[in-house]
């Protein structure tokens, strides 16, 4: 009887999840990228992101909010190791989106006033906003399965805990004083917006 049960709502769940797929993918709206993204390797799995000197990464949000990283330590996308090789959920698959989302939570935990008014939730849309952008502009292939997993991902308790966690400020130190950012330069990517 219990499998019965736990084998009807695996089924009902995975209903679920297809058919919010695509509503989450048309009720969000994307955005805009602009400028570099540079992420910089410091030791094994310390990456740094260093906001480009000449054309920042900036992403501006459908309702025109401007997002401007600042150097901070980074993974990616905190996507767990068992799902790297499933299409799609590389940490470094929605690089310039994850960015975004990693600053926005660093700024959150640095107190950083020009983005107090973000919150969890909030934070959450505009990776969603961000990953949309990345697929409209067909910088990366379009799957509304992916896009609504990681929105629901972010979304978690388990996020939410990591959003709350108090003396989590955490500026990179290697780059205090220095002219020249530390690191070996991983990639560069220049975000294009222009649709293909």
């Amino acid at each position: 009887m219990r499998s019965t049960r736990r084998m009807v709502m695996t089924v009902l769940t995975l209903f679920l999840c297809a058919s919010c797929a695509p509503l989450t993918y048309n009720r969000t709206d994307p955005g805009k990228f602009e400028g570099s993204l540079d992420v910089r390797w410091i030791k094994p799995d310390k990456f740094i992101y260093v906001p480009s000197q000449e054309d920042p990464l900036r992403f501006t949000t459908s309702d025109r909010r401007v997002i401007a990283p600042r150097e901070m330590y980074t993974d990616g996308g905190s996507i767990p190791r068992l799902f790297w090789g499933v299409p799609g959920y590389s940490p470094w698959g929605y690089a310039p989106a994850y960015i975004i989302h990693d600053w926005l939570f660093e700024a959150h935990h640095c107190d950083v006033p020009e983005y107090r008014d973000i919150s969890f939730d909030r934070s959450a849309s505009i990776l969603a906003e961000a990953i949309k952008t990345l697929m409209v502009t067909k910088v990366a292939p379009k799957d509304e399965t992916t896009l609504w997993a990681i929105y629901e991902a972010v979304k978690s308790p388990i996020a939410k805990s990591l959003w709350d966690k108090p003396m989590s400020c955490n500026p990179p130190m290697e780059i205090k004083g220095v002219a020249q950012p530390p690191g070996e330069l991983l990639f560069k990517i220049r975000i294009d917006n222009a649709p293909k």
